[in-house]
């Protein structure tokens, strides 16, 4: 599908609920050292202070319409197997996470059997996180679903909720499934609802059917980034041969399809295409956008790491490719937060460091190299199954 909690009661409002940095970092390593069996208590005790310092950089930013606020880095749900396999791995993880200002947490269960797990490690500080989870069951069963993720994970209300709107599936089962959550949403079981999609056209024709949503995730990155027409990073072949090429029309002169762009007359040889009217739509409707595969499933920094042209970038400077990538991603003023997926410490401690600034000149000249070589690349250092990245390419 795509690129990831024990008790606690709703706060009255969120203001309520909300914390400063220095409330919530001691607060969040007091109720860590009490834990109990899946946290080490000595071991966090000694690198509590260092930890809190290090959390000093994260950012915050509200979840379009939502109001709900979350980390700019957040725990993407696709974990390796050592931490399916290994509670105290995941809890490693989490924590190191929760130290550095994390308060996102993206929850798959559908036979990985997550939820268990981690509502464990995050019931200490329930209502000082976010969590988001999508829904897999039958349509018919979305009610008992949401039952079953309250009970599990240990909470009595989920803060973000999304639907799955997979290529091929039939629009009613996308609409039982709206209506279920809408209602669980209305009954305090669930803040918000979203929807995640792996065709663009499709994101937003969905958007404009149900325009009550509350968030989009969708895929976002240097190479991947049809929701946007305009960009700040473009392969060096567009550059570099922009003079030669006819000018790009306007608006007004790209034909029309059921109320979506359709880019037939751009030469995209030399040109982003114009997108699938997605970027309107969320800005007509208010809706929050997480962004995921902010690495194309790992395939980019494979790719990034076997080019000479890049290596030899990264050996004159010290830049590091997730950062610069990620850096990309919030950049753009439409989303609200990446969630890549974090498999060890040195990731989490890497990933969350490109809040801690914008993107360089030097991380531009670095992306364009990048995204040079996956244009030579044409898609194959993707991972099969994550073939359909390539229809986001501009």
């Amino acid at each position: 599908m795509e690129d990831g909690a024990k008790s606690g009661h709703r706060p009255a409002t969120q203001a309520s609920s909300r914390l400063t940095r220095r409330e919530f970092i001691p607060k969040m390593a007091a109720a860590l050292l009490g834990a109990g069996a899946l946290l080490n208590p000595q071991r966090l005790l000694a690198q509590t202070v260092q930890d809190t310092a290090d959390a000093v950089g994260m950012k915050y930013r509200t979840l379009g319409k939502t109001g709900i606020e979350v980390s700019a880095i957040g725990f993407g749900s696709h974990l390796n197997d050592a931490a399916l396999n290994n509670p105290l791995v995941r809890a490693e993880h989490i924590r190191k996470g929760l130290e550095l200002g994390i308060t996102l947490f993206d929850i798959y269960d559908h036979g990985l059997h997550q939820f268990a797990p981690m509502g464990e490690i995050l019931g200490p500080v329930r209502q000082q996180v976010v969590i988001s989870l999508i829904t897999t069951w039958t349509p018919d069963q979305v009610h008992q679903e949401v039952e079953y993720a309250l009970k599990t994970l240990g909470t009595d209300y989920i803060d973000l909720y999304r639907i799955y709107a997979e290529t091929g599936v039939a629009n009613d089962e996308v609409e039982t499934r709206f209506q279920a959550l809408q209602q669980a949403k209305k009954a305090g079981k669930i803040r918000a609802v979203g929807l995640v999609a792996h065709d663009h056209v499709q994101l937003a024709q969905m958007l404009r059917t149900y325009p009550e949503l509350d968030y989009l995730k969708l895929p976002y990155n240097f190479r991947h980034q049809q929701f946007s027409p305009v960009t700040s990073v473009q392969p060096l072949s567009w550059n570099q041969a922009k003079a030669k090429a006819p000018a790009p029309p306007s608006p007004e002169e790209v034909p029309q399809l059921d109320g979506l762009s359709k880019a037939s007359s751009v030469d995209c040889q030399y040109y982003p295409c114009p997108d699938s009217g997605l970027l309107s739509l969320v800005r007509q409707t208010g809706v929050g956008l997480i962004a995921i595969k902010a690495f194309a499933s790992g395939g980019l920094l494979e790719l990034g790491m076997a080019d000479p042209l890049i290596a030899e970038k990264l050996q004159h400077a010290e830049l590091s490719l997730p950062q610069a990538a990620l850096r990309f991603v919030l950049d753009a003023p439409e989303i609200t937060s990446a969630i890549p997926s974090m498999n060890s410490v040195d990731e989490v401690v890497e990933n969350v460091g490109a809040v801690q600034s914008g993107m360089s000149q030097a991380e531009t000249e670095l992306l364009q190299l990048w995204a040079e070589a996956a244009e030579r690349a044409q898609g194959s250092y993707l991972p099969a199954k994550y073939a359909w990245l390539e229809q986001w390419t501009a």
